[in-house]
């Protein structure tokens, strides 16, 4: 199956970055409310890049922070409507694979020593700044990838932006393609290993010996779409959401939501 994983912030000529999850402030009117697309602009990429239809709409939602993502996944699951593992088309300006955030070593620590099956009920831990947290606007696939969710992922960046904001500890090997004007598929593979991950600075050794003394878990790819142009899907999607994510649009972005619902069935 696959899932549409759009985010407002997208549909931006500048992109916002390190906004406090925290943060109830819209992003300011004067300094992006120009940089949103227009209405004509947005309609053509929802239509020609992704292949939507008001003809043919398809089941979808729309919600605020972006990691409410991960729960209408989690309610379509247990409702028997989502089957694991699908694929993520994700349309975003950040890639929500965990920069940033330091729950990446909590999940390949901790988390992945728990079955399965029991890894969402796990999920809560205590973050670097001493406070709960769990699946978070930033970190929300990386946590669906742990629990074995996701089988690829599209990911489209806001050309923009980084387009390379993922943790290269979660890479494959630790090895990644670098991004210029052509699609790159890199390779996520979480691993297993109680002992920290060794950071930017271990030698090769070290971390080919963490590599061999951990528990590796399924590879994921993850294919970057660096450009619009590059963005061609057909509209074949089994879910689709859209998040606000109001913290990284300004108020003026909202009219997006209402474009968007003339291509959904909300549910």
């Amino acid at each position: 199956m696959r899932i549409l994983d759009l985010d407002m912030d997208y549909f931006m000529d500048s992109v916002a970055t390190f906004v406090p999850a925290s943060s109830e402030h819209r992003l300011d009117e004067e300094n992006y409310s120009k940089t949103v697309w227009s209405s004509e602009h947005v309609r053509k990429f929802l239509e020609s890049n992704l292949g939507l239809s008001k003809g043919a709409k398809i089941k979808g939602r729309i919600v605020s922070g972006h990691n409410e993502a991960l729960h209408f996944w989690q309610e379509l699951i247990q409702a028997g409507k989502l089957n694991v593992p699908f694929e993520v088309i994700h349309v975003d300006s950040h890639a929500d694979l965990g920069l940033g955030y330091d729950s990446w070593a909590f999940i390949m620590t901790t988390l992945l020593s728990y079955p399965v099956q029991d890894r969402p009920k796990y999920s809560v831990y205590k973050n670097c700044f001493g406070t709960t947290g769990a699946d978070g606007i930033g970190d929300y696939l990386l946590f669906a990838i742990a629990y074995r969710w996701i089988s690829n992922i599209i990911y489209c960046a806001n050309p923009n932006g980084d387009k390379n904001d993922y943790i290269l500890s979660t890479m494959k090997n630790f090895e990644e393609e670098y991004i210029f004007e052509k699609p790159v598929q890199n390779i996520i593979q979480l691993l297993y290993n109680p002992n920290q991950c060794p950071g930017y600075d271990a030698t090769i050794q070290q971390k080919k010996a963490f590599i061999r003394d951990s528990v590796k878990e399924p590879e994921i790819p993850l294919t970057i779409i660096p450009t619009i142009d590059g963005v061609k899907f057909d509209g074949t999607f089994d879910y689709a959401v859209l998040a606000q994510s109001p913290n990284y649009t300004p108020a003026s972005a909202d009219f997006i939501m209402d474009i968007f619902r003339e291509y959904i069935i909300e549910c």
